[in-house]
């Protein structure tokens, strides 16, 4: 019923009537029908949703603005990203005299944006409500430290964003650097040896056939990363590790890059040294090698 409320709300909002009184804690505002563009209905509903909304007095009802606010981001994530990354701003900014109320929004735009319990996964659009929770000096270190770590290492990790610094030793002792390391495609592989995905993940993409002639052909790289201490015990955990790949350890690797996933992760990063992909499965990454075969 919920989800049903949520997706009429939406459908409302882009101009679809069906004959019924809207559910919602306040009224929305109605795009003109000079604009019949999707996403440009969108990007007028994203700068005016909140106008006939009292902010000052509607958080006595959190769970009506939690509501309210699932349909805010749907959305955003139908507007063009710059017009949703200047109206998430702008309401974040709305709220800044109202420390408790900025908190509790950024914490429904984690669960909607950030954490596991969300559908989809926009760091972009994600940051501004935290960035404003980091900001806000009336909201206490203990309450924004979550927040603060979040925008930190998101900062450092963003689709078509230049990739982290990642110190590393290698499996010989070298030490080496992620910055250091390029390629057509580069592919970050996180991993722990002793997890049992991530030991199936290594075995399929060392056996594939495109990924090992993308390697010969000095197309590929392949850098593998655990995040623990490069000692003894993790030295003979990796002799097995393909010699064609570079293999290293840092413990502390999810301080500078988003790895919120755990372990397996895979990154690709392109030959500007941006990062292209993130997060991906082993099966996705198969697929971009076959693609990159291809061409």
């Amino acid at each position: 019923m919920k989800l049903k409320r949520l997706i009429f709300g939406f459908l409302l909002l882009l101009g679809i009537n069906f004959g019924a009184k809207a559910d919602t804690y306040f009224p929305y505002p109605i795009v003109p029908d000079s604009i019949s563009v999707f996403q440009n209905r969108c990007d007028y509903l994203a700068r005016h949703f909140w106008d006939f909304c009292e902010l000052s007095k509607a958080f006595s009802a959190k769970h009506k603005m939690a509501k309210e606010f699932s349909v805010y981001v749907s959305i955003l994530r139908n507007a063009s990203m710059d017009s949703a990354l200047i109206a998430a701003k702008t309401f974040s900014k709305k709220l800044e005299k109202q420390p408790a109320d900025q908190l509790f929004i950024a914490e429904c735009a984690e669960g909607l944006l950030y954490s596991d319990t969300a559908e989809v996964w926009i760091d972009e659009l994600y940051l501004p409500f935290a960035e404003a929770v980091v900001a806000n000096k009336k909201i206490n270190k203990a309450s924004k430290a979550r927040f603060a770590h979040q925008v930190e290492i998101l900062k450092k990790s963003l689709m078509r964003g230049p990739a982290p610094s990642i110190p590393y030793t290698t499996r010989d002792g070298r030490q080496g650097n992620l910055d250091n390391d390029s390629a057509q495609v580069l592919i970050v592989f996180f991993n722990d040896p002793d997890c049992d995905d991530c030991n199936m993940a290594r075995i399929r993409l060392d056996a594939d056939i495109s990924m090992t002639e993308l390697i010969k052909e000095g197309r590929a790289k392949v850098v593998s990363i655990s995040l623990t201490e490069p000692d003894e015990a993790w030295k003979q955990a990796v002799a097995s590790y393909p010699e064609s790949w570079t293999v290293a350890a840092s413990p502390d690797a999810d301080m500078n890059i988003d790895l919120r996933l755990g372990t397996p992760d895979f990154y690709i990063i392109d030959k500007n040294h941006n990062i292209r992909f993130k997060h991906l499965t082993i099966d996705q990454v198969l697929d971009v090698t076959r693609q990159l075969k291809k061409r």
